[in-house]
């Protein structure tokens, strides 16, 4: 079976959030939307309202969409849902009582459960609250309407659609969009572009250059290409129970992620090293190298405070991640499982299964494939009796001793913010007066 990145998505829209996305970016994300319908190659992302979780009537709101919005009328078809009981209790039953009244949490999930939808667009906090767990267990994926223009972002630009939703929607070449469309890597842009061409040091102009303008546009897009293949595996494991399906790719564009923010790091304190005249060697030139801490904290005592009060909660975990991705073994998200009564079977009950459901194949083939082709066989079949806990994990080994999981995909973001964070801190540090 042809197996395509759909250009197809489905969000459930809560109603009560309903004017709040009409109104995202002063109705620039509805225009959006209705344009990406217009491509040659459309992509259409639904917006799906269910109209009868509301007394008051929404068609006015929807027609103020121009068919951006589809509704939802009769509940008679739509299955009940049940929560897993895996879930924390205290989160399952907030929304299995309806909280907010009228179980409309449950009904909304139920209602995208039904439909296969990509996620539910509401404020619900008994939703909001939960949307991790919910995503763990259920492949949920819940979307504060601020959270919305970004969703559509991202199944256009895993497109090759590279826009952004405003007043009137944006287009522009992928060779210069991250540096204009970006809020935060057009301020480094404009900024680079005001100070850099003043920096008579030229080793040092070329790095930020390089990093500002070039970097960090690809640890956007990145960013944005992790998102768009989660999705697409999320689409295919609603739909055909494929958990792996564009794994390959989600591994790939995270690998770039990682390796692109700790060349970042290192870019900022090879910056730092030749802005302060620190004098060291370019590879002792790291966050996590206590000499070039030591030797900085001479210079500039607060950003050292800064990158010592973030180095064990992030800076060690992205070099104990990428570390292996440049010198051993690539760290790859997959699925955490445990066993199930089934999967605990014996091989030679499981043999027994197997013998019976494929008893056609095993007549085909030379007696002599036979053994070999029946290992084959038992091992998928106990795996596929196993239970996936999580389908966005990593296990990363502590150089310390022993390891741990990280989600990649759900950590992305955070990454970002904080890689922000640090950019910010470094060049206040060396080209402010204030800096210190």
């Amino acid at each position: 079976m042809l197996t395509l990145p759909t250009r197809d998505f489905g969000l459930v829209v809560d109603p009560y959030a309903l004017s709040d996305v009409v109104a995202l970016n002063n109705g620039g994300l509805v225009r959006l939307l209705l344009e990406l319908r217009r491509l040659p190659m459309p992509v259409n992302i639904h917006l799906i309202v269910p109209a009868y979780l509301v007394d008051s009537e929404v068609a006015e709101i929807v027609r103020a969409a121009r068919g951006a919005i589809e509704l939802v009328r009769d509940e008679s078809l739509v299955l009940p849902l049940k929560l897993s009981r895996e879930m924390r209790r205290s989160l399952r039953e907030r929304i299995e009582r309806g909280a907010e009244g009228a179980c409309r949490g449950l009904r909304l999930l139920a209602l995208a459960e039904s439909l296969k939808a990509d996620g539910i667009v509401t404020t619900l906090p008994s939703l909001i609250e939960a949307r991790f767990p919910l995503r763990r267990h259920h492949k949920f994926l819940i979307v504060n309407p601020s959270e919305l223009v970004d969703f559509v972002a991202v199944c256009a630009r895993g497109h090759s659609v590279f826009c952004t939703a405003r007043l009137t929607p944006t287009y522009l070449p992928p060779d210069v969009f991250y540096q204009f469309a970006d809020p935060k890597a057009r301020r480094l842009f404009e900024w680079f572009n005001k100070v850099g061409y003043g920096i008579a040091d030229e080793i040092v102009r070329e790095h930020l250059r390089s990093s500002l303008l070039n970097r960090y546009a690809f640890i956007l897009y990145a960013r944005d290409m992790t998102r768009f293949y989660e999705l697409q595996k999320q689409y295919y494991l609603r739909r055909r129970g494929r958990p792996a399906v564009f794994r390959a790719l989600v591994n790939y564009h995270l690998t770039t992620f990682y390796v692109h923010i700790w060349g970042m790091l290192d870019t900022l304190a090879g910056i730092a090293n030749r802005r302060f005249s620190l004098g060291l060697h370019p590879r002792q030139c790291y966050l996590a190298h206590d000499e070039f801490l030591d030797a900085l904290e001479r210079r500039s005592p607060g950003l050292v405070r800064f990158i010592k009060e973030h180095r064990g909660k992030w800076v060690d975990i992205i070099g104990d991640v990428r570390h292996p991705v440049a010198h051993s073994a690539l760290l790859l998200q997959q699925d955490v499982v445990v066993h199930t009564d089934e999967s605990k079977k014996s091989d030679a009950e499981i043999a027994a299964i197997v013998r019976a459901e494929e008893r056609e194949f095993l007549a085909s083939v030379p007696p002599e494939w036979v053994p070999s082709i029946e290992a084959n066989l038992i091992s998928n079949w106990r795996d596929k009796k196993m239970k996936v806990e999580s389908d966005d994990m990593i296990y990363v080994q502590n150089p310390s001793g022993g390891g741990y999981f990280r989600g990649p995909v759900v950590s992305a973001d955070f990454d970002l913010e904080m890689l922000n964070a640090f950019v910010d801190a470094f060049l206040v540090a060396c080209f402010s007066k204030r800096g210190s």
